[in-house]
Formats: C-alpha cells, sequence, structure tokens
C-alpha cells in the first residue's frame, strides 16, 4: 500500500483551529444537509404539490369548472408532445417525458423547462464556445498545419478517429507521448503527491470530487508550499460532487494561502437550472511536462485511507507525459475562464516546449460537454465497438444505456467479438443500481459476459479492445456522463501501456464472478420492482 507511506509522514491531525480540522470533524451531517436544501428535489415537489393543490382547488371551489381543466391539462399535453416528438435529440429523453407530461401537466412543463431547456445555462455555453474559439486558435497555430495523412502516415486506420476529435472538438492527435496506467489508487496518490512536489510553474487541478479530509489536506499542505517557492496553483472543482469545499468561506481560505479557486458551478439554493450540467472531470496538469486523467478523485476513499463506505475502492488513472497535454491543459483553461472576465494567456501554457519520447503509437485526450451539440464520449465507446475484430473489454461502474449504445454491444457480440464487461456489485447509488440491472439482465440474456465485482466497489472506466485501442477517463455508461457531464478521456493507439490496462483488467477478473441469466431472479423482490418502474425515467437520473 503505497498511499500509506505518504500518509504516515503527517500522523497528527490539523490544528484544531484549522477549518480542515473543523470540517473533517463534522462534515457527514453538513454533507448530507447541503446536498439535499440546495438541488432541484425541493422544487420538483414544489411544482408536484402545486399541481395537487390546483386539481384540489377545482374540485373543491370550481367543481362546475373541473371539465375545463382537464380540457385544458389535455391539450397542454397533447401540444407539448408534439412539440417534444418534433425536436432534434434522442427517443428515450422523449419517453421518459411522456409519464410526468400526462399525469402532471403543469409540473411535466416546468420540469422541462428547468432540467432539459436549462435557461439557466444559456450564459454558460455561450461563454464556453467562445473561450473554446479563442483557445483553439491557439492549438491551431501551435499545431501547425501538417496533414492528418502526414502525421498519422504510420497509423491509417486510426486517422478517421483522429479525424473526427481534430474536427469535432478540436482534440489534436500526439505522438512521441510517455504514459503510465495506475490501477487503484494507493500506487497513484504517492506519484501525484511527487509529481506535486516537483512543479516549478504552475499546477492546475480540476476534480469532481475533493473531499476535505486527511488525503486532500495532506495535498494541500504541498500546494501551500509551492506558492510560497513562486509556483502558480490553480485548483477547481464542481459545486456539487465538492459540497464541503463549495462555501464561500472555504474558497476564501483556499485563497488565503495564494491559491486560486473555482468552484464551478457554484450551487443556489433551489432554482439553479443547470444542476445536472456538472464537471465531473479529472485533470491535473503541471508545468505543462506532467499530466494525469482517468477516473479518480479526491478523497480517502479513492486512496483505501481509512475507514470508508466500502471495503475497497478500484479505480484507475493514466500518467501523460509529452506534448499530449495540451489538450488538457486547453480543457481545464476553457472550463477555468467560464467565470473569468479576462481572458487568460492561452499561449504560456499551451506553447510551451514539449518532450518527444522514444514510445510508439497516438495519444489523444479528448472531452466532452453539454453545451457542444455532439456526443463526443459515446462516440468514442461506439467506435471502438465498432472497430473491434477480436475483443471488447469494458469497466464502468453504472450501466444505463441508450438503444445505440446497447445495439452497438450486441452487434459486437452477434459478430463474434468477446464482449465482456465488469461492473459494481454493490450499490452506489441506489436507484441507479436497481435501474442498471435491468439493462445487465438484458446483456447477460444476449450472451454478453458481464462480471461483477466482489472486493469492494469498482469506479474505473475504460474500454481496452484488440491490444491495439483503449480509452481511460471520467466517462461512465450512464446518461448523465454520456449527455450532461462535462467529461473527459484518453484515446490511446498502438502504445505499450495498453498492455498494462488489459492486463488489470484479467487481475480484476479474479475478484469477479460471472453474472447468470437467474441471477436477476434472485435478486430482493425491491430492486426487481424499483429497476423496472423507474427505467422509464432512466434518461432523466
Amino acid at each position: 500500500m503505497k498511499n500509506k507511506k505518504v500518509f504516515k509522514k503527517k500522523k497528527d491531525n490539523p490544528r484544531k483551529s484549522d477549518l480542515n480540522y473543523l470540517i473533517i470533524k463534522d462534515r457527514y451531517g453538513k454533507a448530507i444537509l447541503r446536498k439535499y436544501v440546495y438541488s432541484h428535489v425541493i422544487l420538483t415537489f414544489l411544482m408536484i404539490a402545486v399541481q395537487i393543490l390546483i386539481f384540489i382547488f377545482f374540485l373543491l371551489k370550481l367543481k362546475p369548472y373541473i371539465e375545463i381543466y382537464l380540457g385544458a391539462s389535455i391539450v397542454m399535453s397533447t401540444a407539448f408532445m408534439i412539440y417534444l416528438s418534433n425536436i432534434k435529440g434522442k427517443n428515450e429523453f422523449k419517453i421518459a417525458w411522456i409519464v410526468p407530461l400526462t399525469i402532471f401537466p403543469l409540473f411535466g412543463v416546468g420540469a422541462y423547462i428547468m432540467y432539459h431547456i436549462n435557461y439557466g445555462g444559456l450564459s454558460v455555453g455561450k461563454k464556453l464556445n467562445k473561450l473554446k474559439e479563442e483557445t483553439h486558435s491557439v492549438l491551431k497555430t501551435v499545431a501547425g498545419n501538417e496533414p492528418l495523412n502526414q502525421k498519422l502516415s504510420a497509423y491509417p486506420d486510426f486517422i478517421d478517429l483522429a479525424h473526427y476529435l481534430m474536427h469535432q472538438g478540436c482534440y489534436y492527435p500526439h505522438l512521441h507521448n510517455k504514459l503510465e496506467y495506475f490501477s487503484c489508487g494507493e500506487s497513484f496518490y504517492p506519484e501525484l503527491f511527487n509529481s506535486l512536489k516537483n512543479a516549478k510553474k504552475f499546477i492546475f487541478i480540476e476534480f469532481f470530487i475533493i473531499d476535505v479530509d486527511e488525503s486532500w489536506v495532506f495535498l494541500l499542505e504541498v500546494l501551500e508550499q509551492k506558492v510560497l517557492e513562486g509556483v502558480e496553483v490553480r485548483v477547481m472543482y464542481d459545486g456539487l460532487g465538492s459540497v464541503m469545499a463549495s462555501s464561500k468561506r472555504y474558497q476564501q481560505y483556499l485563497q488565503n494561502k495564494g491559491i486560486k479557486t473555482h468552484i464551478f458551478l457554484p450551487l443556489m439554493p433551489v432554482f439553479a437550472t443547470q444542476q445536472n450540467n456538472r464537471d465531473h472531470r479529472k485533470i491535473v496538469v503541471i508545468d505543462g511536462q506532467v499530466a494525469y486523467t482517468g477516473g479518480l478523485n479526491i478523497s480517502n476513499q479513492y486512496f483505501n485511507y481509512s475507514k470508508n463506505k466500502f471495503k475497497y475502492w478500484k479505480d484507475n488513472a493514466v500518467k501523460i507525459q509529452g506534448a499530449a497535454i495540451k489538450n488538457l491543459t486547453t480543457m481545464f483553461l476553457q472550463t477555468w475562464n467560464i467565470q473569468e472576465k479576462e481572458p487568460d494567456d492561452y499561449s504560456r501554457y499551451i506553447d510551451i516546449p514539449y518532450e518527444k519520447y522514444e514510445e510508439k503509437g497516438v495519444v489523444i485526450p479528448y472531452g466532452d460537454d453539454a453545451y457542444n451539440n455532439a456526443d463526443i464520449a459515446e462516440d468514442v465507446y461506439l467506435y471502438i465497438l465498432g472497430k473491434a475484430k477480436k475483443y471488447v473489454h469494458i469497466t464502468t461502474p453504472y450501466f444505463i444505456v441508450d438503444n445505440q449504445m446497447m445495439e452497438s454491444l450486441l452487434f459486437a457480440h452477434q459478430r463474434g467479438i468477446e464482449v465482456s464487461l465488469i461492473i459494481t456489485s454493490v450499490p452506489d447509488h441506489y436507484l441507479t443500481f436497481c435501474i442498471g440491472k435491468t439493462f445487465l439482465k438484458t446483456l447477460v440474456e444476449n450472451g454478453i459476459n458481464v462480471y461483477l465485482y466482489q472486493k469492494g466497489f469498482i469506479h474505473s472506466k475504460c474500454f481496452i479492445s484488440d491490444d491495439m485501442i483503449a480509452t481511460v477517463g471520467s466517462v461512465n455508461l450512464d446518461y448523465r456522463s454520456l449527455y450532461h457531464h462535462f467529461e473527459c478521456g484518453t484515446v490511446i493507439y498502438d502504445c505499450e501501456v495498453i498492455k498494462s490496462i488489459e492486463n488489470d483488467f484479467q487481475e480484476t477478473l479474479k475478484d469477479c464472478v460471472q453474472m447468470k441469466v437467474e441471477d436477476y431472479k434472485k435478486l430482493p423482490l425491491s430492486i426487481r420492482f424499483f429497476g423496472r418502474v423507474f427505467r422509464i425515467f432512466s434518461p432523466l437520473m
């Protein structure tokens, strides 16, 4: 357990007067309270209550007009369904709105405006598109005009995906990179710790979760020292994922230490319409020379330190050295500058010398977000499934997918491809777990190998195929990751590190049991009931 060595360096708790200590002491109760107070749960129940009260009011006070009320409700539902059938979008999303629109038309329309149309996020999307134009102009200047066919002449079978990612999101392909794979948090943490200690110029940190516990406190001490040495330190975390670090008081606490901070989309009580568009990325960039990305967040449980909810947390990450870091740096700067009034000097962080390594293969870090009118993350997964000739191996904590992804998995299997998936056997989010079981049942019934991780909770997200291509990142196989969140991943083609990723998959299988068709029938009735009843709402969850 390498991480134990890092943690043992600091045996004493933070001083009792320190804000970190106070949060660690009482973080759980407050975190639960803030998550529910600053959520759509309250507003959703308020809208349903208003709908019911209006109906009761008509029934008791305006009984002669109840038929008018019901007729108006039918007209509203019908009109909105016609609207849904004519707009662009996946049918699964449209079907999910049928029940609320039919039973509670006022609530249904209001919820659709809040969750789907997302007027509160329009300004974010507009600012982000402008930032992409600015940063992409820098990237294009740095990358030069070398045609893809020439740059990737040694990898002709990969040019199509490289072309898609470059033109869809300006995610350039890069050669001569050095990659290292981490199969668990306890091997990743000390490596990250030491890389931060060696920073000379700047540190960019972006995580969905930064939990105020010991693992963060020890990293924070390093960041404080780096600031004293003149290193620029920026830390960005999600307002919902990092609940206990998202108060103005804690943000000021970090800024007082010289650390620049942003809370991505800070939560506003009840009326924050962009709540679904969370920053689920995991990115660390150090001096533009070393970068990390993957599924790991900053929290004790990710590094299997101290007491946690799960017996063991299985996750992964990759370390990147070389020009591919430019893509991750650009993604960070785009998201960071959403809250900035004055633009960054992007060239200062992107147009810098990168070491060329004697390593074969192509590396493309890529991103996806709720405002690009594209499904980049899903398209990468679909590409790997479509191109596979021997096998596709997948790890994911959640499995709630649309028909296109399900059909692609089934078609790959029907083509004779070995399709195997490792997924958790224990719930993290109960309703998501219940619904996911119904999808897994379909896979197993059609001959796809589903393995249930027994050692604890598996959180890693990766696709590996034919010992030739892999992607590691933050993208779960669920609707939130594929369509709502800000996500990132790294496509790795014909690189030596793919062997390490596949070896990790094979080693992880030793801690799994294969799911059988009859296993679904043995599940508790409550899991099967909630899974089937709420499956129609899976695109909204």
